[in-house]
């Protein structure tokens, strides 16, 4: 199926989960920002580089940096194959460069993916989650406490607050209820696909 996603969510929602499921079901690109910029800085791309130089200062890495990023991989998927994007866009100047990228490379977007979910649930879902690290003796993902998990809720909140007005005015606003199993949310989401 040749579709072109966009997963919106918080930390612990399960955007990555259903992402995998997606990847493996419809043979679509992946692509996570976060793991797009740690292989930039690890491999010491130009754009690498510069996002290496604001991490390290402690800034938030420039847009235009990720859209290069983004520009780069989608511009390397096969003609015919969809993409995810996860964890991007987080803003409505990100989206709006993301518009002019896709319009650029003649590619549309489908559907825009909102994973709703409570917050007690997802403080209940990272619990587990540091639980089964430590009891499985791996190492805990730094967003794996309920203070850190706060904090990036929060901020994902009013980072895309904007999103979602804009992606519904285009009318690609999907919604699935993320507090649903895993099974169902797959559903959920085949079911929007398809139609």
């Amino acid at each position: 199926m040749m579709v072109n996603l966009v997963l919106i969510g918080p930390p612990g929602a399960g955007k990555g989960t259903q992402a995998e499921r997606l990847v493996r079901d419809y043979g679509l690109m992946h692509v996570s920002t976060g793991d797009l910029l740690r292989e930039a800085i690890r491999a010491a791309t130009p754009l690498g580089r510069e996002a290496r130089t604001a991490v390290d200062s402690g800034a938030l890495v420039p847009d235009e940096v990720v859209i290069g990023l983004v520009e780069e991989r989608l511009s390397s998927k096969k003609p015919e194959q969809g993409f995810i994007l996860d964890g991007f866009p987080r803003t409505v100047t990100q989206a709006e460069a993301l518009e002019h990228l896709l319009q650029s490379l003649n590619t549309p977007l489908d559907h825009v993916i909102v994973f709703d979910i409570p917050i007690g649930l997802l403080e209940d879902r990272i619990g587990k989650r540091a639980e089964q690290s430590q009891a499985a003796s791996t190492p805990t993902r730094s967003d794996d406490n309920v203070n850190v998990l706060k904090k990036r809720v929060e901020e994902f909140a009013r980072a895309t607050a904007a999103l979602t007005p804009f992606y519904d005015h285009r009318q690609l606003l999907r919604r699935v209820n993320a507090a649903a199993g895993i099974d169902e949310v797959a559903a959920e989401i085949s079911s929007l696909l398809r139609h």
